[in-house]
Parts: C-alpha cells; sequence; structure tokens
C-alpha cells in the first residue's frame, strides 16, 4: 500500500497518481480525505447537488447553451496547483470533463464547511480557486446555515452574496437562481 505523509510537502502530480485512498494534492501537500463526510454533510451535499440539477434542466438555455453539468464528490479537479477533491462542482465546458476527472478551472465550486475543513476552506482553497481563475466558489455553513458566494472579480474574490437558508442565491454570473438549503 503506497500512502503520502499527510501534511508533508514537496510530492508531485506523479506520486500522487500512485497513492492509495482519496487524496487532494495542494501545492505539493498532501491531504486524507478520509473518513467520510457526516451523515448532515451528505444530507446538506445531496439537497444542494438536487437543488443545482433541477435548477440547471429548468435554465438550460441561460447556462451557456446548456452544456454546463453539476457533479458531486468524489471527483478529482486537476488544477496547476494540485487535484482538490471539491464537495460540488458545475463545469460548463464539455471539454474540461475527462475520463480522470475535470481537466481545469470548473465554473463553480461549492464546499461545504465542517470543523475539519472549514479552515482549509477559507483560506488554503480560496487562494488556489482565486489563483485557478475559478469564476465562483460558494461556501456554505451547515450549521450558520448560510451561504457565502465568492465571484472572481479583476483576478480576486468578491463577496458577491451572503445568502441565509432557504433564499435564493444567483450563480453562474446571476443566470442560475438556486434556493440554499
Amino acid at each position: 500500500m503506497n500512502l503520502p505523509q499527510p501534511g508533508h510537502s514537496g510530492y508531485s502530480l506523479e506520486e500522487w497518481e500512485t497513492w492509495d485512498g482519496r487524496w487532494e494534492l495542494i501545492g505539493g501537500v498532501a491531504y486524507d480525505m478520509t473518513p467520510s463526510p457526516s451523515y448532515e454533510h451528505q444530507e446538506v451535499s445531496a439537497s444542494l447537488l438536487s437543488s443545482l440539477y433541477r435548477a440547471l434542466k429548468a435554465h438550460r438555455a441561460d447556462c451557456r447553451d446548456g452544456h454546463c453539468q453539476v457533479l458531486a464528490a468524489p471527483v478529482d479537479v486537476f488544477l496547476p496547483s494540485g487535484v482538490f477533491i471539491p464537495d460540488l462542482v458545475i463545469v460548463c465546458d464539455p471539454e474540461k470533463i475527462t475520463p480522470r476527472g475535470i481537466e481545469g478551472a470548473p465554473d463553480l465550486v461549492l464546499e461545504i464547511l465542517s470543523p475539519s475543513t472549514a479552515g482549509k476552506d477559507h483560506s488554503t482553497r480560496r487562494r488556489r480557486y482565486e489563483s485557478a481563475g475559478i469564476p465562483e466558489y460558494l461556501i456554505v455553513d451547515p450549521d450558520e446555515r448560510i451561504g457565502l458566494l465568492l465571484r472572481l472579480n479583476y483576478g480576486r474574490y468578491q463577496e458577491a452574496a451572503r445568502v441565509e437558508w432557504g433564499s435564493v442565491v444567483a450563480l453562474l454570473d446571476g443566470r442560475l437562481p438556486v434556493t440554499l438549503g
């Protein structure tokens, strides 16, 4: 069994490809993606996946000629700074979806906070998603029952919306209304 040392830096994509289990590689640092998320996390993820899927079907014409797809973890997203496993992604360029995962920046990444990942989601992931040019980053906090939508503006994330549970957030540059929660 080939396993990296969590938190060790300097790993390469070639090394990542040999590891057993689910691992992220962010800036050369290995992050173990086990154990699986909590029941509450999975429940929120399933609800958001369903809402995003329904919204994309209802608004196909508004979302890049109907090519947008929503995908749920585990799906590997390959960015210049490493390999990420976001909770949910929307990809509107079908050529970015390959047999090994998503190659390049999705149109939206959604992370659901949990106690073990909140710090990484607000700092490391945010910086890496921003530098990769991901247009929108939605951070959902199930404990506070809010979502924070960050939108890329001149290469930097700006707060576009802070949305309470049950309210509508306009994703994909305002073209996709989705109820949060």
